[in-house]
C-alpha cells in the first residue's frame, strides 16, 4: 500500500495540490486512504477537484466524501475510497 499512498501525494503535488500526509485506512473489505492537507496553502481546494486530480492519475478510480473533515486546526481531512479497477501494477504491490 504504500506504493499507493506514495503515488497519490507525488501525483496532487505534481499538479499544485500539497497533500501533507496519505494514511491507510485498515479496512480488510475496501482500499481507503485519508489525505491530510493544510488548510493554509489549500485556501480554494474541494473534495471535488480532489476526486477529478485523483482520477486524472491513472491508477485507478477514486471516491472522495462530499466535504472536509476538520480533525485539527491546522488540517483538513479527506477520506477517498480506492475503485475495484486500479492499476494491476499497483494493485499487486499494495498487498
Amino acid at each position: 500500500m504504500k506504493k499507493v499512498e506514495s503515488k497519490i501525494k507525488h501525483a496532487l503535488s505534481e499538479r499544485g495540490v500539497y497533500c501533507r500526509s496519505v494514511f491507510r485506512v485498515p479496512d480488510p473489505d475496501v482500499h481507503r486512504v485519508v489525505l491530510a492537507f493544510n488548510s493554509k496553502e489549500n485556501a480554494r481546494l474541494t473534495p471535488r477537484k480532489v476526486e477529478s486530480l485523483l482520477n486524472e492519475i491513472g491508477i485507478g478510480t477514486f471516491k472522495v466524501q462530499k466535504e472536509f473533515q476538520r480533525l485539527s486546526s491546522a488540517f483538513l481531512h479527506l477520506e477517498v475510497e480506492m475503485g475495484a479497477r486500479m492499476d494491476p501494477t499497483v494493485r499487486t504491490s499494495a498487498k
